[in-house]
């Protein structure tokens, strides 16, 4: 079931949040450790992004880590990386969000082994059954490739649409989509300023965020 709402501000700038649940999961879950994860492969704007929303998530009451603090951030993103974060911050649940526009099928006929530069290639292949849209366990991408020459959000004057996926550790099942629509942008502060607030929100209001007990 889909869910929406719209919020414009002062200076006529308009955020749009669709929520849906993961198929077959229990709507009676709540996460109050959450590790956050910046899907691309820009690193500044992977570790801005996170600083955010960490800061976000935390003012709704629950705790919350970066994947900057936790990580190699010199090297791309991993499944067995997220992993080690999420003992390491003991974290409840993984918010992975795709800072980039995806470009996944940019290669007709291709498979997700060989789409891509030559310096990106696939990773979380044997995760087939977290598969989703590009994105493996954890929202690690499949396929690096198809992110090297996407625009990052922070960079995107106008529109931009970034997809939020909240995971619990205990299974690394996808439990909740958010997907938040900007309007009006005009640089990283504003991408940033815009964004983080309305994922925070939406999730503590569909009840998936709570205070560390």
């Amino acid at each position: 079931m889909l869910l929406a709402f719209a919020v414009t501000g002062c200076a006529q700038q308009q955020v749009r949040v669709d929520g849906s649940w993961g198929e077959g999961v229990s709507r009676q879950q709540s996460f109050s450790r959450v590790l956050v994860v910046g899907v691309t492969h820009n690193v500044n704007a992977r570790c801005d992004f996170e600083h955010f929303l960490v800061t976000q998530i935390r003012a709704v009451g629950a705790e919350a880590a970066t994947s900057c603090s936790l990580m190699e951030i010199s090297e791309p993103l991993t499944v067995e990386g997220v992993e080690a974060a999420v003992v390491e911050f003991d974290a409840d649940a993984v918010l992975a969000t795709v800072l980039v526009q995806s470009q996944e099928g940019v290669m007709e006929g291709g498979k997700n082994d060989t789409r891509g530069g030559l310096d990106f290639k696939a990773t979380g292949t044997g995760y087939s059954s977290y598969y989703y849209g590009g994105f493996g366990r954890y929202g690690v991408p499949v396929v690096y490739g198809q992110f090297k020459e996407a625009p990052v959000i922070t960079t995107i004057s106008g529109e931009a649409t970034v997809r939020s996926m909240l995971y619990a550790t205990d299974d690394a099942s996808l439990v909740y989509e958010v997907l938040t629509t900007a309007n009006d942008l005009s640089g990283r502060d504003s991408a940033l300023s815009i964004v983080t607030p309305s994922i925070a929100e939406w999730l503590q209001r569909e009840g998936l965020l709570s205070a560390v007990k």
